[in-house]
């Protein structure tokens, strides 16, 4: 339902490249060191799975829990900033 593949060639998040500027200071090498650390700490994959959960179900999540729903949105956009936002991330989502 949610393809994942490795050989998915993929921009870095933001986080990826702040960190990558962190370590390495070629800038040859930025895009490319950012790219392994999205890949080796899996980060892509559980902010794309968070927005997942969050457009799927994020209406009746926070029905129970409006913080938990809230700071995961907080999370998302202060750390997905570069990855394409799926529906209902911003706000409330279209389900329900």
């Amino acid at each position: 339902m949610f393809p994942m593949t490795a050989a998915t060639k993929r921009k870095a998040t933001d986080g990826a490249l702040r960190a990558a500027k962190q370590i390495e200071h070629n800038p040859s090498f930025l895009q490319s060191t950012a790219e392994i650390i999205d890949r080796e700490t899996g980060v892509r994959e559980l902010i794309e799975t968070l927005e997942n959960i969050i457009a799927e179900a994020g209406d009746l999540i926070e029905s129970r829990s409006p913080e938990l729903v809230a700071h995961a949105r907080a999370t998302l956009r202060r750390y997905a900033d570069e990855i394409p936002r799926a529906a209902g991330i911003g706000g409330h989502s279209a389900h329900g």
